[in-house]
């Protein structure tokens, strides 16, 4: 998390996701009660140094080690918090004061603080603890999300791999040497991360799979999950098999799969180094550390499904199942995280592998356009979650003359747009296609999609197959015979919207006089779709407001499926 992060939060205000408390030089009293509220519920941030409106008074400086030890052993002593929570408070400057981040997971168990359970509502910490209902609604939704927290009764320590314990122990001493993990035998060591747990509805207790996935030996795996299995190949020269491959497929422990999909991608992909601050870092690594961290801490282990990692010559593609809370793209700014395993996100930040809640997808945004230059990575929350990571990169301002003159919009626009089309990427399998493959390609995708979100109200009778847009005369030169009137109109302003315009500029390039009709056969539908939106969204008066295309219409507009 980065300063302009931060300040996002606090803009935000508190709510269900966000707490605020002032401190200077101790933990404030209801702190404890926070935490274990945004555990028991979706997971939240908590920033100690800022005031309930906002404002930011910062913390004692010298008093932050301090803070933040006596946080860190709190959450790991079960008089205070039970069963314990580790998580490592971080410090950042703010321009009116240091402020310490406390970023709490979901868990899949439920949390008491001095033996009270608090829940989390609107902005306020709850006490459910005699509220049996309010309590047994809490314990069946997390066991019906968390199937890592599923319990093997005859799940025993002869079924796990004694030696991935010391491969553990030497990976969490080597990214942090007082990790209190270290100090404990390998029974407590599960107790303490939850791997070990008791149902207190149904007085069930054991292993957990999360246990089994991390430790089990790879016939214990295999006899939990006979499906289960990661794929990694590349696909550069023989696209319909492979040109090289992890064979077997990997339907092991989760530690050793971490270790050689990295050590995959290092083998296939050219290292790029970057100096930041005083540090030299392998953007490769910088990248892949927190892609491969997430698809093993997010994927569904209940699916059949395998994850697959393809190498291409212009991206790597990761197909992961998943328990969607949404269905879409991620937008890095305004996602709120939410671990899908958060025992098993626990162990990998313990080794280093993942950071803070929501790191891998914000990193790998920071990183990317860096390793190549101007890509960005696109993220789908869907029942497969997909992340793509261009190695080419491509713009619509590669065809910006052509793309101008067959919109056919006034002079007046053409400035605007050569801007605009800056900021729209293609996908990467669009590397090198000629003009006329990309309408064959965007043109049958926008159909595909359109017909499918019944707010567009997207023509029946468009033109889509390609060899019907090849008998159109100057198909690929004259827009407007090519797309039906309405279609033209939403990829023209989404087009337009790719640097954000007033709606003013907008009436004019398109010589339209009627502002409410404008607004409702057009703007409104792409509002409705997630495909547009308002720069200032919390003052839609506001007389400075432009429009926007969102990540969803950039999607869109560039071909790449929102349905997948």
């Amino acid at each position: 998390m980065d300063l302009k992060q931060l300040q996002q939060i606090i803009n935000q205000g508190e709510g269900l996701h966000i707490e605020f408390k002032e401190a200077t030089d101790s933990v404030p009293n209801s702190f404890y009660e926070t935490v274990v509220s945004f555990s028991n519920t979706d997971g939240g941030t908590l920033l100690l140094g800022v005031a309930d409106n906002m404002e930011v008074k910062g913390i004692d400086v010298a008093s932050t080690g301090k803070l933040q030890k006596d946080i860190v052993t709190a959450l790991n002593s079960r008089d205070c918090i039970n069963p314990p929570i580790y998580m490592q408070p971080f410090t950042i400057q703010h321009p009116d004061g240091l402020i310490m981040v406390i970023q709490i997971p979901a868990s899949s168990q439920i949390h008491d603080h001095a033996g009270s359970i608090y829940i989390r509502e609107f902005e306020s910490d709850l006490d459910v603890t005699r509220n049996q209902q309010k309590v047994s609604d809490i314990y069946l939704r997390k066991r019906n999300f968390f199937t890592e927290a599923q319990i093997y009764p005859f799940l025993k320590m002869d079924d796990l791999d004694t030696l991935l314990f010391d491969k553990a122990r030497q990976i969490i001493r080597n990214n942090k040497s007082d990790h209190p993990w270290l100090l404990v035998s390998e029974e407590q060591m599960l107790h303490d991360s939850t791997l070990w747990r008791r149902d207190y509805k149904t007085g069930e207790e054991g292993l957990t799979l999360a246990a089994a996935l991390i430790f089990g030996k790879d016939s214990t795996i295999q006899s939990i999950l006979p499906a289960y299995k990661v794929e990694a190949m590349v696909r550069i020269v023989n696209k319909d098999r492979w040109d090289d491959r992890i064979n077997p497929p990997l339907r092991t422990n989760l530690i050793d799969t971490y270790l050689r999909l990295k050590e995959f991608i290092n083998a296939k992909l050219p290292e790029r180094f970057h100096t930041e601050g005083d540090q030299r870092i392998d953007l490769r690594d910088k990248i892949f550390r927190e892609v491969i961290g997430n698809v093993i801490v997010h994927r569904e282990y209940s699916s059949a499904l395998s994850t697959e990692m393809i190498i291409t010559d212009t991206e790597v593609r990761i197909t992961n199942p998943n328990k969607a809370l949404f269905h879409g793209i991620i937008d890095v700014n305004g996602f709120n995280p939410y671990p899908k395993n958060p025992n098993i996100r626990k162990f990998f930040t313990s080794f280093g592998w993942t950071d803070e809640i929501g790191s891998g997808i914000r990193n790998t945004n920071k990183y990317l356009p860096i390793y190549v230059s101007g890509a960005k990575p696109v993220f789908y929350e869907n029942d497969t979650f997909v992340t793509e990571i261009p190695l080419k990169y491509i713009s619509l301002a590669e065809f910006s003359n052509k793309w101008i003159k067959w919109l056919g919009l006034i002079d007046k626009a053409t400035a605007h747009l050569d801007v605009s089309l800056k900021n729209i990427t293609l996908p990467a399998n669009l590397i090198n296609v000629s003009w006329d493959e990309l309408l064959l390609y965007l043109v049958p995708s926008w159909n595909q999609i359109g017909t499918q979100l019944s707010q567009l109200d997207w023509p029946k009778n468009q033109i889509f197959e390609k060899e019907l847009i090849e008998r159109i005369p100057s198909w690929n030169e004259i827009g407007t015979q090519l797309l039906r009137k309405k279609t033209w109109y939403f990829i023209c302003i989404l087009s337009l919207c790719a640097e954000s315009i007033k709606l003013s500029q907008l009436l004019e390039f398109f010589d339209y006089k009627n502002e409410k009709s404008f607004r409702d056969n057009y703007i409104k539908p792409l509002r409705d779709v997630g495909f547009i939106g308002l720069t200032n969204p919390g003052k839609p008066t506001d007389p400075d407001n432009k429009y926007v295309i969102t990540k969803q219409g950039k999607a869109f507009l560039s071909g790449q499926n929102l349905l997948v």
